[in-house]
């Protein structure tokens, strides 16, 4: 079976360079980020979560690799509709959330710096549970690491993960 894999979690929590890492991993793996959807930096939240859903959608349903993983913060209602194009396409959903603490979130990682406004939106995130999803096959709190959180992840799906060679560097 193919398999989607979301990582879920706020703003700066290590979605995109996870899955990044994770996708370079796994043999026949792509990696799509979520925030890649076209719509200028200015457009209200909700046009720029539906553009993103919308091109997630589309990359669950036509993107021939045997693995996707997909970075995206995500609502109950997001995940339920992904959940609908993986079983149309005949893959398999699995969430992964990260959630390190919000202190670490807070702060400026690796080269990103954080503005005031995205300082804001985590914290609403916090609030609004994006850390603490309950539709999660897998929670990763603390901050161990981009390769541990890989390994992580790779332990906790491997009997679902495609049969194809795993590549660790």
């Amino acid at each position: 079976m193919r398999i989607v894999v979301v990582l879920n979690g706020p703003i700066n929590a290590g979605k995109t360079t996870v899955g990044k890492a994770l996708a370079a991993a796994i043999d026949g793996a792509a990696f799509i980020d979520g925030d890649d959807n076209g719509v200028p930096d200015d457009a209200p939240l909700e046009v720029t979560i539906e553009a993103s859903l919308c091109r997630l959608s589309s990359e669950i349903a036509a993107n021939p690799a045997g693995m996707l993983v997909l970075a995206y913060p995500l609502r109950a209602a997001d995940h339920a509709r992904l959940k609908v194009a993986a079983d149309a396409a005949g893959r398999r959903l699995m969430t992964v959330t990260l959630a390190p603490p919000i202190e670490v979130v807070l702060g400026d990682r690796g080269v990103r710096r954080l503005d005031d406004g995205e300082r804001a939106r985590i914290r609403e995130m916090y609030a609004e549970g994006y850390h603490d999803r309950a539709f999660s096959d897998l929670t990763i709190t603390g901050t161990p690491g981009v390769e541990a959180t890989v390994d992580v992840i790779l332990d906790g799906l491997g009997a679902l993960l495609p049969a194809r060679p795993i590549r660790r560097s």
